[in-house]
């Protein structure tokens, strides 16, 4: 999402389908449902998924049940999950061909310890960047799909509100190209069951994504990009508008990406 532009219970799923190959197996095929209901919904435009997502949760319910523990084959994910249709011109960068210096945990972090949007300031709490994709996530499709788009890169930020009350965190890969990872989106949609981010550890909370979260997802050219936040308590939100603005703070180290595009391609 970005700033500029389980038994279940029943939800919506719009999947982005905007690659020129889909990933897209049957959920049933990717074995029972179990846990906590996921909401999945979609947005093309802040103000459309304000809307979306608030109608999604508060009319379909957020669902009942313990997500379960996380494993080494299993893990938590959101309650919901909003990728962002792609749409901006990313020039160069869309390509890794035409991007080839790998990002830094400097890069992405040093200027981004505390970031806000409105009311929410977040404070970092821990940061890694490795080239070990795989280690960042769990489950069978998402790791076979970042080894297909040749992932080289997986940064990850944990960030705590100021007052204590929000966390979340901020998550980037470093794909071949554009349409790989798309396919990362789709591959972290939570109704595939086929795996997700898994969280670094954040000071002051514990187990983040066993409560209540959302994440947010999008492709900026050959990067996903990807901000998952929730209150430090698991508790769920009075309105999914606090996830969204928390999401926009917890988001901001995608400026790194934005750089690269006024850099590498100015108009």
């Amino acid at each position: 999402m970005s700033e500029m532009p389980g038994g279940s219970v029943a939800g919506t799923s719009a999947r982005t389908k905007s690659a020129e190959e889909e990933i897209w197996p049957e959920p049933s095929s990717r074995g029972g449902a179990g846990g906590k209901g996921k909401i999945i919904v979609a947005a093309v435009a802040a103000v459309v998924l304000v809307v979306a997502a608030a109608v999604a949760w508060f009319v379909l319910g957020s669902g009942d049940g313990d997500k379960g523990a996380a494993s080494p084959t299993s893990g938590h994910v959101p309650d919901a999950y909003v990728p962002q249709s792609p749409g901006q011109n990313a020039g160069k960068v869309a390509s890794r061909k035409t991007d080839i210096r790998p990002f830094t945990e400097g890069e992405l972090f040093d200027a981004m310890k505390q970031v806000k949007y409105r009311s929410y300031t977040f404070e970092l709490k821990g940061a890694e960047v490795t080239d070990d994709c795989a280690s960042a996530v769990w489950g069978q499709l998402l790791v076979e799909t970042l080894e297909r788009g040749d992932c080289t890169q997986a940064a990850r930020g944990a960030y705590l509100s100021k007052d204590g009350k929000g966390a979340g965190i901020f998550a980037a890969f470093n794909m071949a190209d554009q349409r790989a990872a798309q396919q990362v989106l789709n591959a972290l949609d939570p109704e595939l069951k086929g795996g997700f981010v898994r969280p670094l550890p954040i000071d002051g909370v514990t187990d983040f994504g066993s409560g209540f979260t959302a994440a947010y997802t999008q492709a900026i050219g050959h990067y996903v990009i990807m901000s998952w936040v929730g209150r430090s308590d698991g508790s769920p939100p009075e309105a999914m508008n606090e996830l969204i603005d928390t999401s926009l703070a917890v988001q901001k180290p995608e400026e790194f990406a934005w750089g690269r595009i006024v850099l590498l391609d100015p108009r």
